[in-house]
């Protein structure tokens, strides 16, 4: 499915955003499940450059759009649009979740990732890269 301009978003309930963004399966992802429990929501993907974000969120928000999650390589520039953050997000300066009605943001990265992961014997790994979901890791 190919990513939609901000300024030319349709009518939706969430969104991925970032720049690239056509590669993500977001949408094929949170619509399958939408369906699978019923639920009436619509989730797309929305091509926004840098720079654009804080913009492109209150554009989407004015649509009547419920959350966003925030991809590369906005997870820092969208921190800025946001009026409550948790202390996980000041910590690692990277935002992937934001609610648009309340304006809250958060980084589910860490414990996303974590959650797949058994029990590991030892607490020493390695983490290559360096940014939001990187930070939010280390």
């Amino acid at each position: 499915m190919k990513p939609f301009e901000w300024q030319e978003a349709p009518a939706a309930d969430f969104a991925v955003i970032g720049d690239p963004v056509a590669h993500s399966r977001s949408p094929q992802m949170h619509n399958a499940a939408f369906k699978a429990l019923g639920l009436d929501f619509k989730y797309v993907a929305v091509h926004v450059p840098p720079g654009e974000v804080k913009a492109a969120l209150s554009h989407l928000a004015e649509l009547g759009y419920q959350g966003i999650n925030v991809t590369v390589p906005h997870k820092e520039e969208a921190i800025g649009w946001c009026l409550h953050v948790d202390k996980f997000v000041t910590e690692v300066q990277a935002v992937n979740t934001i609610d648009l009605e309340r304006k809250a943001g958060i980084n589910t990265d860490a414990g996303g990732f974590l959650a797949t992961l058994p029990e590991l014997p030892t607490k020493t790994a390695l983490v290559l890269g360096a940014g939001g979901s990187a930070r939010a890791l280390a």
